[in-house]
């Protein structure tokens, strides 16, 4: 979940409920001496609630207005839409955020230099394990497979400390899937392949990014084991609706060597 933060708009918000409770506050404790503590317990409830909704209007605006183009494989438009909202910010908090985001586009991109670049404007603990990810696929494409496997360690390591489940989950996920890729180049592909058959036969709602990506990773290790013909369905799902992602891009070389 961001925070409401990355709204102006509803940054002011806040601080205008804020006063206005604060104005209201004092008045209803002047008038009711000895109700002090329920009464800032209102208020407090007030503010807090008044949180809670921003925090989920904002993260639904910014689902609709920036994610929805990277899950639609409109990679391009989603960095252009990020920048706008992120790019310029001098908060060191949406600095690191932007760099996040940005870092996860330019991978789907393929642009590696832009995501190094990006890495290296990740500042706060809590943007580590985005750092760790992306910077394993930095040095993976560029065949540094012991740093690869250092980055993989360390998302290991954050994992263990999380006390969290869900933020655990989360980068227990992340270290897998560098796991994966390692194994893979190892030469290994029996894991991925069920992996990948799985999420393609999966029921779930997976975003299109996400099918598209499944795709062109399934079809890459039929071909990988010999199974050409096999490998051209997934392909060419992955060719026809990856957008400007690399997944299209490879997989159209792909299917030019299949033939």
């Amino acid at each position: 979940m961001i925070s409401f933060s990355v709204y102006r708009r509803f940054t002011a918000v806040y601080f205008a409920v804020s006063v206005v409770c604060i104005v209201i506050g004092a008045i209803l404790i002047t008038r009711n001496p000895g109700k002090e503590v329920p009464l800032f317990a209102a208020l407090i409830a007030v503010l807090l609630i008044t949180v809670f909704i921003l925090r989920k209007i904002a993260n639904k605006k910014f689902q609709s207005e920036v994610v929805s183009h990277l899950h639609n494989c409109n990679v391009g438009l989603y960095i252009a839409s990020l920048t706008k909202l992120l790019g310029t910010r001098r908060d060191k908090l949406d600095q690191s955020l932007y760099a996040c985001l940005s870092s996860v586009g330019y991978e789907v991109l393929g642009d590696y230099d832009s995501l190094y670049a990006s890495c290296q404007n990740i500042k706060l603990k809590m943007h580590m394990p985005m750092y760790h990810r992306r910077m394993f696929s930095y040095y993976f494409i560029n065949k540094d497979l012991e740093l690869a496997r250092n980055e993989a360690d360390t998302l290991a390591a954050l994992a263990a400390k999380k006390k969290n489940l869900k933020e655990k989950k989360v980068i227990e996920d992340m270290e897998a899937e560098c796991r994966r890729t390692l194994r893979v180049n190892d030469g290994d592909y029996d894991e991925a392949l069920d992996y990948f058959s799985e999420m393609l036969k999966s029921t779930d709602p997976h975003p299109l990014i996400t099918r598209v990506s499944c795709s062109y990773a399934y079809g890459k290790l039929l071909y990988l084991t010999g199974n050409s013909e096999a490998a051209k369905e997934p392909l060419l799902f992955a060719s026809s609706r990856g957008g400007d992602t690399k997944y299209k891009k490879n997989a159209d070389e792909l299917l030019e060597k299949i033939g």
